[in-house]
């Protein structure tokens, strides 16, 4: 498994953004911890598999 440091590269490097240096770790603590909320909201089955909260029907 690949740390959190290297998937953010390989996601910067995809999205073509080089963040300056005193930014990056600012940037490694907020993706970490999207990724561990991730997990956290997919733990529980209901949020995985129910409907959206809000339904509605595009009016034209």
């Amino acid at each position: 498994m690949h740390s959190n440091e290297e998937k953010l590269a390989v996601v910067l490097e995809m999205s073509g953004i080089t963040p300056p240096a005193e930014d990056q770790e600012a940037i490694l603590r907020a993706f970490s911890t999207g990724r561990e909320l991730s997990k956290l909201i997919f733990s529980v089955a209901q949020a995985r598999y129910e409907e959206p909260a809000l339904i509605f029907s595009a009016r034209v």
